[in-house]
């Protein structure tokens, strides 16, 4: 755990933890895990990311994801990996959630996307 600096605020922290240190990538990684890293109780934890993103924790982190995925499904390189294996390298445990968090993101499936 890290103590926030007093001019740090819990949007500054949250963005740091997911977002630069990629916790997203971690299917493991959980709201519980996030309010441990930020000393705060879960239901606080609820309450902040409402006020400070106006959306819950899972969106968070599956807007993440999806903006990795989109990236890694356009980069000629990963062209050989599956699609299957783009949704595990952004944090998503199973190809059913990736597919379902990637359509209400984007509109459209993985693969449709990638072909684009």
């Amino acid at each position: 755990m890290v103590k926030m600096g007093k001019e740090e605020t819990y949007r500054q922290r949250i963005d740091q933890i997911v977002r630069n240190e990629k916790r997203y990538r971690d299917p493991n990684f959980s709201a519980m895990k996030l309010a441990e890293s930020l000393e705060v109780q879960n239901y606080e934890l609820s309450r902040i990311i409402r006020k400070e993103y106006g959306t819950t924790y899972t969106d968070i982190i599956h807007s993440y994801r999806i903006q990795e995925a989109m990236r890694h499904l356009k980069n000629k390189r990963l062209a050989p990996y599956s699609i299957d294996d783009i949704g595990w390298m952004v944090g998503f445990k199973n190809r059913q959630s990736f597919f379902a968090a990637f359509k209400k993101a984007t509109g459209t499936t993985p693969e449709k996307f990638r072909s684009m």
